[in-house]
């Protein structure tokens, strides 16, 4: 149910310890981004516009699992490489 074009490769390598905050992972780009993580439980992960601009993707764990973290940028063009900017945050749910 991913949407969009990845590489093979991750883009990004997150080794997560994790405590009692969420961990939100998210994409800015002025293009129109997809994002793909698989979390260290196995699960792929995927978000279209759920994030900020209504085009940009988030995905929030609230009780995240330690482990590796492998991240995807995607876009909806083969080939296609459009400047991106990755955020990986933990904030308190209070």
């Amino acid at each position: 149910r991913c949407r969009g074009y990845i590489t093979n490769a991750p883009d990004f390598r997150l080794s997560f310890s994790a405590g009692s905050l969420p961990l939100i992972i998210s994409v800015a780009s002025s293009a129109d981004t997809t994002l793909v993580i698989n979390g260290p439980d196995g699960s792929f992960y995927c978000d279209d516009d759920g994030g900020v601009n209504g085009s940009n993707p988030s995905v929030r764990f609230n009780s995240p699992g330690s482990g590796q973290y492998d991240i995807w940028v995607g876009t909806y063009s083969p080939g296609s490489n459009p400047s991106a900017t990755l955020h990986i945050s933990e904030v308190s749910s209070q």
